[in-house]
């Protein structure tokens, strides 16, 4: 997911660094559902929040949940209510059953296992581009809601805009008769999923199959609209981009990670990845960028039309290869 930082972000990976400090990770207690907070990226304990490498700055947020099935609660819930009417001869009134309910949660937390996930973010403070690893946007938005706390007054990130949406150039591109109307660094892969219009849309999905066919812009011409396209970058980096402007399945090709010096240990490893990876990304993600008619401000009218999220600014208030970069 990519995001453009407003200005009064911090201006140093050691100001980042003693912003996200003030939000460490740390477990689930025996009765807390859920927890947040930010580790080391390298994965080491008591390690840096942030890594400075090459220019960029790469953090790591964690998120712990502890899932209680619905239906033990409920059976709890019922165990209780059943000991109330036999006790008492009355049935629990809606504000007891809620205060039931909550104590049911309270008493199998304990029992319940932890998930933990985490999603690498990729800060470009040149460009100053936000990029996410996050698979859903509700993992995203609870990074951000993190981000902006932690950073201050004034902090703001939004999503990028560009000129064009992503969803009308994706349609010109699979409608283009010949790879010269296709920008010069980017290429169509063998998989999209298109979607028509109305209240029950047809889906059309390809799969390993070549899309410069007339089958293909026939249903482009029918008026079904590209929701996700496989697209390779220079030779280098394959992945899908979606209509709202975010890139899944990033990965490098084969070859590419070979370019780097042979790392001597895992620190070295880290930061070989890191600025390889980067390097690659910061490039594709300009070209993308002129592709869709260069950024725009998120003020300024233009005419990426679909909503990726409910709410795209945020003011204070993939699968991956095995050669992928620990971000």
């Amino acid at each position: 997911m990519l995001y453009r930082l407003g200005p009064g972000w911090p201006a140093s990976a050691a100001q980042l660094e003693e912003a996200l400090a003030r939000e460490p990770f740390a477990e689930c207690g025996a009765t807390q559902q859920k927890s947040t907070g930010w580790v080391p990226p390298r994965g080491q304990d008591h390690g840096a929040l942030v890594e400075a490498v090459d220019g960029q700055w790469i953090a790591r947020f964690a998120i712990e949940t502890k899932p209680v099935p619905g239906d033990a609660v409920r059976r709890k819930v019922q165990e209780a209510v059943a000991q109330i009417e036999k006790t008492s001869g009355r049935k629990p009134g809606k504000k007891e059953l809620r205060d039931l309910r909550d104590d049911a949660l309270i008493a199998l937390l304990p029992q319940a296992f932890a998930r933990r996930s985490q999603v690498s973010v990729w800060l470009n403070p040149r460009e100053r581009w936000l990029v996410l690893d996050a698979g859903s946007q509700g993992k995203a938005d609870e990074l951000i809601s993190s981000l902006v706390r932690v950073a201050g007054q004034g902090f703001a990130i939004h999503l990028l805009q560009t000129a064009r949406s992503p969803q009308a150039a994706m349609a010109g591109w699979l409608a283009a008769q010949s790879a010269d109307e296709l920008p010069a660094a980017l290429h169509v892969e063998r998989e999209c999923e298109l979607k028509g219009s109305g209240e029950e849309p047809a889906v059309v999905k390809f799969a390993r199959h070549d899309l410069a066919t007339d089958e293909v812009r026939q249903h482009i011409a029918e008026g079904k609209l590209p929701t996700r396209l496989a697209l390779g970058w220079q030779g280098r980096v394959g992945f899908v981009l979606t209509q709202a402007l975010q890139l899944k399945k990033i990965a490098f090709q084969e070859g590419v990670f070979d370019e780097r010096p042979a790392p001597a240990n895992a620190d070295e490893r880290f930061d070989a990845d890191v600025a390889l990876a980067t390097g690659e990304l910061s490039g594709l993600i300009a070209d993308l960028l002129a592709a869709l008619g260069g950024e725009v401000d998120p003020g300024q009218p233009s005419g990426f039309t679909e909503a990726p999220t409910p709410d795209s600014t945020v003011t204070e208030e993939a699968t991956a290869s095995a050669d992928d970069p620990p971000f």
